[in-house]
């Protein structure tokens, strides 16, 4: 009995281990550097982000130090009140704060002069812990305590009071670029700044500045931006999937049709053509590998023919009368 071709063609061996399709490594060979590169651009966009708010903070509270250091007079406490107003009403400025050498009383003044004796204490306790630091962040629970003041008194004057100062915080914690500096005064009346890192001037000091500013709005916009970056590279990976996906299909789908073109003919069947549709056949290599394979068939059909036993020839006996 004649032994089948299947059974004669040996089984196909298994894929190794950790072994993935073409489709899936062009996929990732397309999409991987993308969504890198867009990680890459972010860390970068978000450590230059940090960068440079920093110096615009600290060129900011430098500037507003230097204005109220040469035109400050401490001894004046309508001048001082409305000077610092006038600091604060900026929109990066935070708070200002005064220290006049000697016995003269202490200036401080933020956006909300009604709860600066809250700023004031987290501010003095950071400069007491880390006093060369330029960033002091603030826990603010004032609006938490403020809320919780007005549900508990019964006065309806004092809890509208209260319930607009609310109105005016924000709770969460919030971070402050600082600039600290020393004003000094020669004998001229000339007045000298002292900033960080700087050498001491000459002359009398006069008092001790605090600014702190927080440029919430330009950090927002540059996180934006940050996030349109990112974004933006997610979509470009996607798209780039896509396109590597229908390019890849072009590619995969007649390599699987000549590889059971190929097991077919490996099991005997040598009966039909190997054929590509008309897109497959414009990609060049592939269109040459169905040509060998074609001629594979159509000498393995030949070698078959030749190699069958010829039919015994008829014989016909003749009959004597």
């Amino acid at each position: 009995m004649p032994t089948p071709a299947s059974a004669l063609s040996p089984a196909r061996p298994a894929p190794q281990g950790g072994s993935r399709s073409l489709l899936a490594r062009l996929l990732t060979v397309t999409v991987l550097p993308v969504l890198l590169l867009g990680l890459f651009v972010a860390a970068v966009l978000g450590a230059e982000r940090m960068s440079a708010l920093r110096a615009v903070d600290d060129s900011l509270a430098a500037t507003v130090a230097r204005i109220l250091g040469t035109t400050l007079d401490v001894s004046d406490l309508t001048q001082v009140a409305a000077q610092l107003q006038a600091a604060v009403t900026a929109d990066n400025v935070e708070f200002v704060d005064v220290r006049p050498t000697g016995d003269t009383l202490r200036f401080f003044r933020s956006k909300t002069p009604d709860t600066d004796w809250a700023l004031r204490r987290a501010y003095d306790a950071a400069q007491t812990t880390d006093p060369a630091s330029h960033r002091f962040v603030f826990h603010d629970t004032r609006l938490a305590l403020y809320r919780d003041a007005a549900a508990r008194v019964t006065d309806p004057a004092v809890r509208d009071r209260l319930n607009r100062v609310a109105d005016t915080l924000s709770g969460g914690d919030r971070a402050y670029q600082v600039v600290r500096a020393r004003v000094y005064e020669d004998r001229s009346g000339q007045r000298a700044l002292q900033l960080p890192g700087d050498p001491a001037p000459g002359g009398t000091p006069l008092f001790e500045l605090g600014v702190g500013v927080s440029n919430t709005g330009i950090e927002t916009l540059l996180l934006r931006q940050q996030w349109l970056v990112v974004i933006a590279c997610t979509l470009a990976a996607l798209l780039a999937a896509a396109l590597a996906w229908r390019a890849t299909r072009r590619v995969v789908t007649p390599i699987v049709h000549l590889t059971r073109t190929a097991d077919r003919l490996s099991l005997g069947d040598l009966q039909d053509p190997v054929t590509l549709d008309a897109p497959t056949r414009t990609i060049t290599e592939l269109h040459d590998l169905a040509l060998a394979i074609e001629r594979l068939r159509t000498s393995l059909a030949l070698a078959m023919t030749r190699l069958r036993p010829a039919p015994p020839p008829s014989s016909t006996r003749s009959r004597e009368p």
